[in-house]
């Protein structure tokens, strides 16, 4: 009996033993975990070691860089910094705390252990999440102010240029007139107003960024508030302690960063107001001096409008009496022309010519002239025409070749004297009348009526038909039976009688003469009459010789032969077929 119950007893001892070496087993597992967790915290602070071992004011150069370069290596230096330092706060807050909570309820035999890396984790040590979050704050709002110091820098930069080019203007503009200097007040104002527009929308800005920082101020507050609540009725003694390291995360976050960076958000608020108000106050002063301005220059101008209205019609009077005496002194000259007989037609028409185009010179420059002399009366400057009219120059030289092609033709026509007014010519296979000489065209009407227009420039081949005297050129035919020296003879007469004839002789230069033959015909035998004229008579003349001619022929019974024609009947011959 004893040693059944000692065998027994040794059995539950045993079995004891196996179940304590399992117990002390099963929790060695979970420490393995914690501790894999611990070593990827660790691995973490190391990446930050290092982080800090090559921050950018430790390279050699960093102090030679722009002080906006530095601050912007700086800022994302630190950004990079707050990234880890966030992958530490939620590998403790997510999955250490977690898994101690977790090991506190299954292994009641490791609790103290559980405890003690809860105290650990959640205290002000190396591995303690309280100093972690104050690390947090430092980094997040160094990166804030960074921000700031950078946007301040642009800010002031910005201004700067700005400032700048207004002292320029303001240098340059001393000695504007006031529609210069009103004009130059009014782009300010605009400038204002964009000024007043942009702080508008950044103070706007920062109220919305304000009532975030507030907004979360408010559910970090709550935050806080439900995990110290948690940590009242929490289950077990992990669970509370933790709930309130974390609570006083919050707290630390809260008062460490959220609330500075608030404040810093206010501070901002309160300087974009009063900037507003500075810019307010400076456009009101600045339309006051726009106002009394704009009324200096209202009686200035209706001073200057007086005076630019007797200018101008003194002007007008000038101008309309320049071009009357021009035109009544080519009047007076082109009559002494007409009446003087020392001058030929050829020259009379060159005077016609030469007044015209003279007198479109006098009313071009005296034109121009006067509106020069107005421009200056009136105090405007009209140094900006001169230059644009130096660049419509060079356009010409340029892209309109062709325009002073033609004026430079035409220049040469008059000084050549290759036609005139009045005079018949033939240009490039079109002939009529010259009605019109210009400086780019020439207008020429043929006997149809129709109009020629030709650029001067373009002319190639001219054939003038009246330049200076002209010849009439008569030719006959007359038979072979007649009497060569016989038909010459009667052309003689023909020609003499209406040199000798007082409604004709005016207009000849020499007696017309008969040549004679001058070729000999498939029918006839061709004679020929010749007459110098006087230009623009040969036409009028070589008709009224061939009128005499066909009446003295058909007198003296000489014949002047013509074609005959043999019709053949066809439908005969088919018939006959």
């Amino acid at each position: 009996m004893k040693k059944t119950t000692l065998l027994i007893l040794l059995f539950f001892v045993l079995l004891g033993c196996c179940f304590a070496q399992e117990t002390q087993e099963t929790p060695g597992q979970p420490l393995t975990e914690l501790e894999k967790l611990d070593a990827r915290l660790m691995e973490l602070k190391a990446q930050v070691v290092t982080l800090d071992n090559y921050s950018p004011e430790k390279f050699p150069g960093f102090d030679e860089l722009e002080k906006t370069n530095r601050l912007v290596e700086q800022k994302e230096f630190n950004k990079r910094k707050f990234d880890l330092l966030i992958d530490q706060f939620n590998v403790l807050e997510d999955e250490i705390f977690p898994h101690l909570k977790k090991l506190y309820k299954e292994n009641p035999q490791n609790r103290n252990e559980a405890l003690l890396k809860i105290r650990q984790y959640g205290g002000t040590g190396a591995k303690g999440i309280l100093a972690l979050q104050e690390q947090i704050n430092r980094v997040s709002l160094g990166i804030e102010r960074l921000d700031k110091k950078i946007e301040s820098l642009q800010a002031a930069g910005q201004k700067k240029a700005v400032a700048e080019e207004k002292k320029q203007k303001a240098d340059a503009g001393k000695d504007l007139g006031l529609s210069a200097r009103i004009q130059k007040l009014e782009e300010e104002q605009k400038d204002f107003l964009q000024e007043i527009e942009l702080e508008q929308e950044k103070l706007t800005a920062l109220h919305a960024e304000a009532k975030k920082e507030e907004d979360k101020i408010v559910e970090k507050t709550a935050e806080a508030a439900e995990l110290r609540e948690a940590a009242k009725t929490a289950a077990d003694l992990a669970e509370k302690r933790i709930n309130l390291i974390l609570a006083e995360v919050r707290d630390i976050r809260i008062n460490g960063s959220e609330i500075p960076r608030l404040n810093t958000t206010k501070t901002f608020i309160y300087l974009s107001g009063t900037n507003i108000s500075t810019l307010k106050e400076k456009k009101v002063n600045l339309e006051k001096e726009i106002g009394s301005l704009k009324k200096i220059r209202k009686s200035e101008l209706q001073n200057q409008a007086i005076k630019g209205v007797i200018i101008i019609l003194i002007a007008l009077l000038l101008v309309f009496g320049i071009n009357r005496t021009a035109r009544r002194v080519s009047r007076k000259v082109i009559e002494k022309v007409e009446q003087s007989e020392n001058v030929t037609s050829h020259q009379k028409q060159r005077y016609h010519t030469l007044s015209s185009v003279i007198l479109s010179f006098v009313k071009i420059l005296s034109w121009i002239l006067a509106v020069l002399w107005v421009l200056g009366e009136l105090n405007v400057d009209y140094a900006p025409f001169l230059v644009a009219a130096g660049g419509i120059s060079l356009a010409i030289g340029f892209g309109a070749q062709s325009l002073v092609k033609d004026i430079v033709s035409g220049f040469f026509i008059l000084m050549e004297e290759q036609f005139a007014l009045g005079d018949v010519v033939e240009i490039d296979g079109k002939s009529g009348t010259i009605e019109n000489i210009s400086m780019r065209t020439v207008k020429f009407r043929s006997t149809d009526g129709v109009l020629h227009i030709i650029p001067n420039g373009s002319i190639s081949r001219v054939s003038n038909s009246t330049h200076q005297w002209s010849r009439a050129v008569v030719k006959v035919g007359v038979s072979y039976d007649a009497d060569a020296d016989e038909v010459i003879e009667v052309l003689q007469g023909i020609c003499s009688k209406m040199y000798e004839d007082p409604d004709w002789k005016e207009k000849f230069i020499a007696e017309p003469i008969a040549q004679g033959i001058i070729s000999l015909g498939d029918s006839a035998v061709v004679f020929r009459a010749l007459a110098k004229t006087k230009p623009g008579e040969q036409w009028g003349v070589e008709r009224q010789l061939q009128l005499r001619i066909k009446n003295t022929f058909d007198e003296k019974g000489i014949e002047i032969p013509y074609n005959y024609m043999n019709l053949v009947d066809r439908t005969v011959r088919s018939e006959k077929k």
